[in-house]
């Protein structure tokens, strides 16, 4: 299946069973939640039952002799096997009991719909466990906490003194202050002392807490830690998952165990409706209903993302058999961005094709022309009738030399498009070069100078191909000039200039700007092309600026030494 429609069908008939599976889960736990929250709600009426049902738990060990107020509702509280600890009616079937309880008895996790204020490990405050206090002890340190607040605190914190708290095990919160200045009795360190050291009941427990959660911490891979007693006397870790599952585990034998409360009717049957029924049908038949809008939608989605790339298609086969390749797509989608890609790939390739089909014909007719001669001229002397003197063999000569340069430049253009121009870069004297470049065109002027890395002969091929050209191109009168800033070369010149369009173009293989075929004005198009390859391949930047009618210039910048 390598259609893109049909990857597209696949997905989206994917997505839409994924959606209706996922809705129909969240449907049913949603309606599972709500009648847990209605049930839970139910009790609302008289949510003292729960709390007087917790505050028993926590102040026994078991259920022995708890009772129910009778109410409304029937209440019945059992053990998490069902078994019936008390109960407001009579006759109770537990097989009648309803599948989930109203709400869970537990003060080590309180029912936080049932409870206002609920911590957040969801613990008891009034739980002491195994801190608890003997009766001496607190009224040790209750008097301490006196003593502390009526002699040992600054004029300060005198005045803004309030009502002293206690911890769930009886030890007064008291905030000692060892900063401000206070009129301190020799009494007054040892009652700070007392007042912030753990009793030995308290070390033993929270030594045991310590042990607890330091063992759970290397169930997860974790490191084990010392916790510690925050100011409001709470113990704190830095995993508090670890600190309250160690506190459950160290509270559960001082706490009654968990029980479950049912609020059902006089027969003990829920008077909630407690099983959901989806209709199935229904069900199957919306399902249906969405996969078939669904399908639908991603025909016609998929059928109008397909189209421009079968038109793509089209043009690429045109485009190989060389016939008009451009594509008429009008988006700002990605297809539209490889649509205009397309085209401008096409447009370069047309250009390509019409710059080597110039250039074949540029090539030959500057083959032809010498060639000519040298052939005329050698019949001629074969037949006798041309005398092959000085000045013949020279014209001859120079003809052959016309051959020879046409054909180092494509063998210069070639070796570099290749990436087997070989270089033999050294410190180049940029003054000394300018001076050979004046030396070889009179009325060139050079100014600045610098020592660059580069190939002599390359360089030198560069400069002498741009001088020449904008000689070519500058009429009597003009300037054209040679300046060196370090490693920035710019040969610049008044003469005709390059317009816009043509402006891009200029380093094109087989381009020129003017197109009539004699060598004074055109040669065969490779000079700026070899100029740019030269200049690439010493990991340099060649760019140009022109206007028309005031002149060209080009611009060399080459790494720094």
């Amino acid at each position: 299946m390598h259609s893109v429609l049909a990857r597209l069908l696949a997905a989206s008939v994917l997505v839409a069973l994924c959606s209706i599976t996922a809705t129909a889960w969240l449907a049913a736990q949603s309606t599972s939640t709500s009648i847990r929250q209605e049930l839970g709600n139910s009790l609302a009426g008289d949510a003292a039952t729960y709390q007087k049902l917790v505050t028993y738990a926590v102040e026994h060990r078991d259920w022995t002799g708890v009772a129910l107020e009778p109410g409304k509702a029937r209440l019945i509280l059992t053990t998490p096997e069902r078994r019936v600890l008390a109960d407001t009616g009579t006759n109770l079937d537990p097989n009648q009991l309803p599948a989930a309880p109203t709400t869970v008895i537990n003060p080590l996790e309180l029912d936080i719909a049932q409870t206002a204020d609920v911590p957040a490990d969801r613990i008891d405050r009034r739980i002491a466990g195994p801190f608890h206090l003997t009766d001496r002890e607190k009224a040790g340190l209750a008097q301490d906490a006196q003593i502390y607040n009526t002699r040992c605190r600054s004029a300060q914190e005198a005045a803004a003194r309030e009502e002293v708290k206690l911890t769930a095990w009886g030890r007064p919160i008291v905030n000692v202050d060892r900063v401000l200045s206070a009129p301190v009795a020799p009494s007054c360190d040892e009652v700070e002392d007392r007042l912030t050291t753990l009793t030995l009941g308290e070390s033993a427990a929270f030594n045991d807490l310590n042990v607890l959660v330091d063992e759970c911490l290397r169930q997860r891979g974790l490191p084990e830690e010392q916790i510690r007693m925050n100011a409001a006397w709470e113990p704190v870790a830095s995993n508090a998952e670890c600190m309250a599952s160690a506190r459950r585990t160290q509270l559960r034998p001082y706490v009654a165990p968990p029980a479950l409360l049912f609020v059902t009717d006089a027969a003990g049957r829920t008077t909630q409706a407690t099983v959901v029924r989806f209709d199935v049908g229904r069900i199957v038949l919306v399902a249906a209903v969405v996969l078939i809008l669904t399908v639908g939608v991603s025909v016609l989605v998929g059928l109008r993302m397909t189209r421009p790339l079968r038109t793509l298609t089209a043009a690429a086969e045109r485009l190989r058999h060389g016939d008009d390749a451009q594509v008429d797509i009008r988006s700002r989608s990605e297809i539209g961005q490889l649509a205009r890609a397309f085209n401008d790939m096409a447009a370069h390739r047309a250009r390509t094709d019409a710059q080597r089909k110039a250039m074949t014909s540029d090539i030959s007719h500057e083959l032809r022309n010498p060639l000519g001669t040298i052939r005329s001229w050698l019949e001629g002397a074969r037949d006798g009738v041309v005398e092959l003197d000085r000045p013949t063999l020279t014209a001859l000569l120079d003809e052959a030399l016309v051959l020879q340069r046409l054909i180092d430049d494509l063998q210069d253009l070639a070796q570099a498009e290749a990436g087997e121009l070989r270089l033999h870069p050294e410190p180049v004297d940029l003054r000394e070069l300018f001076e050979q470049l004046a030396a070889a065109h009179p009325g060139l002027a050079v100014e600045g100078g610098g020592v660059v890395v580069a190939d002599p002969v390359r360089l030198r091929q560069v400069l002498t191909n741009l001088v020449t050209n904008a000689f070519r191109y500058t009429p009597s009168g003009g300037t054209v000039r040679i300046v060196s800033d370090g490693n920035r070369i710019e040969v610049i010149d008044t003469g005709s200039g390059i317009s816009a369009e043509d402006l891009p173009h200029v380093f094109d293989r087989f381009w020129r700007a003017d197109r009539s075929r004699t060598r004074d004005t055109g040669g065969s198009g490779l000079g700026l092309a070899i100029v740019h390859a030269i200049v690439s391949a010493h990991h340099g930047t060649i760019t140009v600026a022109s206007e028309l009618g005031r002149g060209t210039t080009f611009t060399i910048t080459l790494p720094a030494r």
